[in-house]
């Protein structure tokens, strides 16, 4: 069943915030531990704790608790290198380990659009899990007669027993799987313009974002690792699309240009997004 009664704009629109972003629980306090044995270092390390917590509840107390730290940030950083090292860490744990801990202004800031983030996710969802369920458009992919949820797909049975692939045959796969989804075309609505392509790449980029932060906010080590493979063979579609839809106006182009540039999507498409870039200054040049 097509939806061509969808607009790909409506399917596409990042959604207006709908829910309170208050937060119904504040995070704990994390107990604090004698790691050192240096009263001020230990106090340091603490206090970055909280502030990776991300919590706006504790952000201004321990903002608060830095200015009243003795310690620089340089010296609990050099203090605790020396104490991972002599406990047994070798050079890479130690580099990880303290990696921001010269610069807790920084964290701060981040800690600030953390939160930011996570109160957009709420205001968006109601919720963080619920920003895991299906969005419209992911329905609308898995009602196709194409859809694969298959992980094995394409794996010969000698691959499936091992349990194990090559990277050329991963890619062989992929080509192939994508050649006969052909973009899902069969029930999406095709972008006419190169701001509609656009506009549903900068969607399914605002969706993996929101989902990763959602995924820290509940704990998830990795916050949110990857769309489904259907996700990714649609926006290899659109690829091909920013590579041949002219632009309808010199203003388009410019700015589809730009997107295109800071976004960095050239990196990973092959020939590096030639192909997208003379798409474009084609329509310049006229």
């Amino acid at each position: 069943m097509r939806t061509d009664n969808i607009e790909h704009k409506a399917l596409f629109t990042i959604p207006t915030a709908a829910h309170s972003s208050t937060l119904a629980i504040i995070k704990p306090l994390p107990v604090q531990r004698k790691i050192t044995g240096h009263k001020q270092t230990d106090a340091y390390l603490w206090v970055l704790e909280v502030i990776r917590l991300n919590e706006p509840a504790h952000l201004d107390a321990a903002e608060a608790a830095l200015e009243k730290i003795k310690i620089s940030p340089k010296e609990a950083e050099e203090r605790y290198s020396r104490f991972l090292l002599a406990n047994g860490g070798d050079p890479f744990q130690v580099a990880f380990g303290t990696i921001g801990m010269d610069n807790p202004g920084r964290a701060i800031k981040n800690a600030r659009e953390s939160i930011q983030k996570a109160a957009s996710v709420r205001a968006t969802f109601g919720n963080y899990e619920a920003a895991f369920e299906d969005v419209e458009a992911e329905r609308v992919i898995k009602s196709s007669e194409k859809f694969i949820d298959d992980y094995y797909w394409g794996w010969t049975a000698a691959e499936k027993k091992a349990e194990s692939i090559n990277g050329t045959r991963i890619n062989e796969i992929d080509d192939q799987r994508r050649a006969m989804v052909d973009g899902y075309r069969d029930v999406l609505p095709q972008p006419n313009t190169l701001s509609d392509v656009v506009r549903e790449f900068i969607y399914w980029d605002w969706l993996y974002s929101v989902r990763n932060t959602a995924g820290k906010e509940l704990g998830y080590e990795y916050g949110y690792s990857e769309h489904h493979e259907s996700v990714y063979d649609r926006e290899r579609y659109l690829e091909k699309l920013l590579a041949t839809i002219k632009p309808v106006t010199r203003v388009e182009a410019i700015e589809v240009c730009r997107w295109f540039l800071e976004s960095e999507k050239g990196q990973y498409m092959e020939n590096h997004g030639a192909a997208v870039i003379f798409n474009l200054v084609g329509e310049c040049e006229e």
